[in-house]
């Protein structure tokens, strides 16, 4: 073999022999990290017995406890060597015999060209529900994992590294994640900013110190982790899943539910792996920080151009429905047409979550998100009365709305944008930061509209989804500071034969 790490390894003696005919004796490095290195030029076809003189471990691959299962399972990841795959997975391989006295094994290892065949044919096959599925469970099974492992005083960094190779695309695709406990880095494009969100900052060489290690619920683990679909999406080689998900804390049992949207995508080696992960904490009123014509011969791919088109197309039609409320005009039919442009409703299925939605957190048909954007009071029928109107901000309308993109992520006929917009306050001219997730389609009309929406209020660590802050003595304190000093303004404006009664008025608002 090549031994380009051999200074890094101990050493071992193999024999192999292959139906047609022995092999050449290899002398290969023992990985202590359980990885093979220097066999890259090792490649045959059909049965091969190798002779291993020593026990090889391979703790990546979560086999520790009988040298029977760990040889076997260490050999079957030379099938991977053999076609120059050098990172430590298992191809599959079938044990023919195994024999823990004799140390001989026998499998059958495709050729390189076979390996490949089969990869290139798998990169090719449209994502299925189960395969999405499977997705979520081994994405469950690993946070458990790593949870028991840091428990247990194992090497849960290392297992949490093997488990990001499986799980996320990162060096197979661009990766959009907005983690659930992000507030400073928002947006994690790197593996390694993945890595200090889920095993925490002080686990990583130049971890963010925000990161208390998700994984790890903190140091306090998770006991389970259970996916809610609320819809799965399939589009091809690509699938988006939208939903809850709840975590137990292993120490007390109390649950956590979180909000979801995951993207999907068939990497070229065959695997899906997640290329989208936007993570929120449900929205809460009382603890919220911002207060707040023809069919086409043939579909093209939507460009970012498009994506950005759309986007303005969202921003001006939230400020004209504000504006058209606040002079008086009909802008609940505003609303309606600019619903017909902007979502694929009627054209596709749509998963929307919108930021403040608490009891009905997805809406799902035109009719829901028309009662989100214009208010419960305002909407035909089927109005929700935790809706204000988003699109009017709850009758103080809205000014101007910026996007301000963290990635665009183009796919064919759909295409995925991520990042923060900011809604200003038509009344006091405040500011609200929103957190969000679209994808595009491009419908069977030819138009680009929207057929993913996660929209979330950014993280703040000083809050939570069980409520808001603790009251402070202070706090106690100015309140009745503020009622005794409004009672003597009151009686003032009374006395002074001012309008007491607005005073009153404004006085209660804020007591």
């Amino acid at each position: 073999g090549s031994g380009e790490r051999q200074q890094h390894a101990q050493r071992g003696d193999f024999s192999s022999r292959g139906a047609g005919g022995p092999l050449p004796k290899l002398r290969a490095p023992v990985p202590k990290a359980g990885r093979f290195f220097g066999l890259g030029h090792l490649a045959v076809g059909g049965p091969v017995t190798i002779d291993a003189t020593m026990e090889i471990r391979s703790r990546t691959m979560g086999v520790s406890r009988r040298r029977r299962t760990m040889t076997v399972l260490g050999l079957a990841a030379l099938a991977g060597v053999a076609a120059g795959e050098m990172r430590g997975r298992t191809w599959e391989a079938s044990a023919q015999s195994a024999s823990s006295r004799g140390g001989s094994f026998s499998f059958d290892v495709p050729s390189s060209s076979a390996i490949e065949e089969e990869a290139s044919a798998r990169a090719g096959r449209p994502i299925t529900e189960s395969e999405v599925r499977a997705a979520q469970n081994l994405w469950a099974d690993s946070i458990l994992r790593i949870s028991a492992a840091q428990k247990d005083g194992e090497d849960f960094v290392g297992i949490a590294g093997s488990a990001a190779r499986d799980l996320y695309a990162y060096g197979h695709s661009n990766v959009l994640f907005k983690p659930t406990k992000a507030k400073g880095s928002q947006f994690r494009p790197t593996a390694s900013e993945a890595m200090s969100y889920f095993v925490g900052a002080s686990n990583v060489e130049d971890g963010l110190p925000e990161d208390g290690g998700f994984a790890i619920n903190g140091g306090r683990g998770w006991s389970d982790v259970a996916f809610d679909n609320h819809q799965i999406e399939l589009h091809g080689n690509t699938a988006l899943a939208m939903g809850n998900y709840y975590f137990t804390d292993a120490i007390d049992g109390s649950t956590s539910k979180v909000e979801y949207t995951f993207g999907y995508k068939r990497c070229d080696d065959g695997r899906v792996r997640i290329i989208l992960h936007h993570s929120s904490v449900p929205y809460n009123p009382a603890s919220t920080a911002a207060t707040e014509a023809h069919a086409p011969e043939k579909v093209h791919a939507i460009t970012e151009s498009e994506v950005r088109a759309a986007q303005k197309l969202w921003a001006d039609s939230i400020k004209k429905i504000s504006a058209e409320y606040l002079d008086g005009k009909d802008f609940v039919a505003t609303a309606g047409e600019a619903a017909g442009q902007l979502y694929a409703y009627g054209h596709s299925n749509v998963l929307f979550k919108p930021t403040k939605a608490k009891d009905t957190q997805f809406r799902s048909r035109g009719a829901e998100a028309m009662s989100y954007f214009v208010g419960a009071k305002h909407a035909e029928d089927s109005g929700f009365s935790e809706d204000g109107g988003f699109a009017i901000n709850g009758g103080r309308g809205w000014s101007d709305v910026v996007f301000d993109n963290h990635q665009i992520d183009l796919n064919g006929d759909t295409a995925i944008a991520m990042g923060n917009y900011y809604f200003t306050d038509a009344t006091d001219g405040s500011k609200s930061k929103v957190e969000y997730t679209f994808g595009y389609k491009r419908c069977d009309d030819g138009k680009v509209r929207i057929f993913l929406h996660h929209s979330s209020v950014p993280y703040n660590p000083d809050s939570s989804a069980a409520g808001p802050a603790d009251i402070t003595e202070d706090e106690v304190r100015e309140a009745q500071d503020l009622w005794r000093d409004s009672i003597k303004a009151i009686s003032a404006d009374f006395k002074g034969k001012k309008d007491f009664v607005a005073t009153a008025g404004e006085a209660a608002g804020k007591l």
